[in-house]
């Protein structure tokens, strides 16, 4: 009984003492001095003082402690650091020009292009990756956040490679915003059906349902999004299941003209299941518009440089300027995603997934691409052993979307200046570009509390080529903690 007033006691001091801004420390010294005189045994101190610790800590979970200042439960925070070993097989050298000397050279120096057949390479290099994010609740439906992260400017990589000893690492803005949810007092008066639309204002994560081969996974788009998902949904006998929408208008270049900048305008529609089935079954279908404005005849600016362009003496277009975008990219989407929870009634993930995109505006057959993929184990990974292998399929055409979108861990073919239209120019790999197929496999598995170890293999093949590219392979093996 006595230590349980003592808790009480302590707790509503501790209470006053951050309150008012004291150490935290000072709950210890008041423990000590109740030990000496007398009033507790050291055995029982040290409970008083974990049983403290615990019912604060409960109290915090729920937002309601008293024991520390309000602003600091409005805020909410957390990180990763990515430590990553990267083979790569079958990079060219492009300072290396092998040839014979040719009066129409595509180079212009008298060369050509270097044959990747004939200089394929191994390169290792060892990367690391960190990120830290703060959100705060500004009011009750006003939220506000940025997160930090090391590396250059590419908007598809976070990555620091290792290099000299003495180098620092940039850390820049990679995501800051603002975000408004339905006011308490809307979803009151109309029900749930403003219970989950949120909008977004700034560089934020991706709103959209997406695969590697549309969105690379470090893009933040910068503009404005809206989403919205609708109540539940119940037609009698087919499963439960919600409609949501996907909306947003983002900058991909500025130049101070609304009619003439590169945008992005997306739209997003889909329905996503309830759990059904014996196998607890959750199927996610979606259709989605990307419409790439003002892209034709544009230079291109990040770009993996594998998308069709236009060069000199070229009259496919009103502006032969060197390099430019030959087409414009209307983008349609249909991806379908199942996960399956349980397999003979026991707890064993499972999934399938598949993305098709195509772009009419390109006047070219190669203009579409699809993923085909396939996992077993968790869907996401998080308690200790928990694991998930997955195998998957791409094709990405050369002009089926802009080559500054799919993941760059996955390699496109280009080539040294210019796609195949000028004659003996061949496609090399790209990062991230268009015009490339291949698989890949990957392994998760959980190590301990908050660290995982992903392994990563892609092998790459170009579509279109003159048979003079090897394929290109890219491992990585990652050791990711998050806090």
């Amino acid at each position: 009984m006595k230590r349980l007033v003592c808790v009480g006691i302590l707790v509503a001091m501790a209470a006053l003492c951050i309150g008012t801004e004291a150490r935290a420390g000072e709950v210890d010294v008041l423990v000590n001095k109740l030990v000496e005189k007398g009033i507790l045994s050291p055995a029982d101190a040290q409970i008083v003082l974990d049983e403290t610790k615990v019912q604060v800590s409960k109290e915090l979970a729920h937002g309601e402690s008293v024991s520390v200042p309000e602003w600091t439960q409005r805020i909410k925070w957390g990180g990763d650091v990515r430590f990553r070993t990267n083979v790569l097989w079958g990079k060219p050298d492009n300072n290396q020009k092998i040839g014979t000397p040719s009066s129409n050279s595509p180079l212009g120096d008298g060369t050509t292009p270097p044959n990747s057949k004939d200089i394929r390479k191994q390169e290792i290099r060892n990367r690391i990756r960190g990120r830290f994010y703060m959100e705060g609740k500004v009011n009750d439906f006003t939220y506000a956040g940025v997160r930090f992260a090391g590396g250059g400017a590419n908007p598809r990589s976070t990555n620091d490679t290792l290099g000299a000893y003495d180098s620092k690492a940039f850390v820049m803005f990679d995501q800051y915003y603002m975000r408004f949810e339905a006011p308490s007092e809307m979803v009151r008066d109309y029900g749930c059906y403003f219970n989950d639309l949120k909008l977004w204002a700034g560089r934020f994560a991706n709103p959209f349902e997406y695969s590697c081969i549309t969105w690379d996974p470090d893009i933040n788009p910068s503009g404005v999004a809206l989403q919205y998902v609708s109540p539940d949904i119940n037609m009698g006998g087919a499963p439960e299941f919600n409609a949501y929408a996907n909306v947003g208008f983002f900058w991909l270049d500025e130049a101070a003209n609304y009619n003439t900048d590169p945008l992005l305008f997306g739209y997003q529609v889909g329905v996503k299941t309830a759990e059904f089935g014996p196998l607890n079954s959750v199927l996610n279908i979606s259709t989605a518009l990307y419409d790439f404005g003002n892209l034709r005849n544009k230079t291109p600016v990040n770009s993996a440089m594998t998308n069709t362009r236009v060069w000199n003496g070229d009259t496919g277009s009103a502006n032969p300027a060197i390099g430019t975008y030959r087409y414009e990219y209307n983008v349609f989407d249909l991806l379908v995603q199942l996960d399956n929870a349980k397999f003979m009634g026991c707890p064993f993930g499972s999934g399938l997934y598949s993305d098709y995109i195509y772009n009419p505006a390109a006047g070219t057959k190669w203009n579409s691409g699809y993923l085909l993929g396939g996992y077993v184990g968790k869907k996401k990974i998080k308690d200790v052993r928990d694991w998930k292998a997955r195998a998957e399929y791409r094709r990405i055409e050369r002009d089926a979307i802009p080559d500054f979108m799919p993941d760059d861990d996955f390699y496109g073919f280009g080539t040294y200046i210019s796609p195949l239209e000028v004659p003996g120019v061949n496609g090399l790999p790209a990062g991230g570009g268009t015009n490339g197929q291949g698989i890949n496999l990957a392994f998760e598995y959980q190590l301990f509390k908050n660290t995982a170890l992903v392994v990563n293999y892609f092998h790459s093949t170009p579509i279109e080529s003159e048979d003079k590219t090897c394929p290109f392979d890219n491992f990585m093996c990652d050791v990711i903690t998050k806090f």
